[in-house]
């Protein structure tokens, strides 16, 4: 029997953000947790008997003692949540962003929370400000109302694909290349 093996996708944000609406509008009670002990919000999603993934918040988002202990081959990518209506906490998921990016340079999505409120600022008014870089998309955000909690995550998934794909590409016409260096 195989190991069993867990990726993840760690959120992160400014407090007050909607890290946890958004965990929260992912799916049941039954696989929603936290553990007080070690500060942390996830979700568990078992995709069948030998994978799992895990969507992990830190309580308080300015810690990152959770994602530095998760093996970065073992991390998807990063989903930041950003209150679009309090520009005064930009700057910080701003830090935030460059901490998880210079752990694992891995796709990422700055999801613009609020987009309900008379009050949210556009999304890529939002992207200006926290800067937008290789494998980042922003997206506009209600994480309370489950669909748009699904779309945001389902965006993050393709993004990933995506990567792959792109790397096998890569692979491809690198082996390519080699092959006929080599003849």
């Amino acid at each position: 029997m195989s190991e069993s093996q867990t990726l993840y996708i760690f959120i992160t944000g400014p407090q007050g953000a909607g890290k946890s609406s958004l965990l929260a509008s992912l799916g049941g009670d039954d696989d929603f947790f936290i553990d007080h002990e070690l500060g942390i919000e996830y979700r568990l999603f078992d995709i069948d008997d030998s994978l799992q993934l895990c969507v992990i918040a830190p309580v308080d988002g300015s810690r990152f003692e959770s994602l530095m202990e998760i093996d970065p081959r073992d991390l998807l990518g990063y989903i930041l949540v950003v209150d679009s209506t309090d520009p005064d906490s930009w700057a910080l998921a701003q830090m935030m962003l460059k901490t998880c990016r210079g752990y694992a340079l891995l796709p990422t999505l700055v999801a613009a929370n609020k987009q309900d409120s008379p009050r949210a600022h556009k999304p890529e008014r939002l992207g200006e400000v926290v800067g937008m870089d290789s494998m980042m998309q922003i997206l506009g955000l209600v994480a309370v109302q489950r669909p748009s909690a699904r779309e945001l995550f389902l965006k993050l998934l393709y993004t990933v694909e995506h990567e792959m794909e792109m790397l096998d590409i890569l692979i491809a016409r690198i082996e390519d290349l080699l092959g006929s260096q080599g003849s």
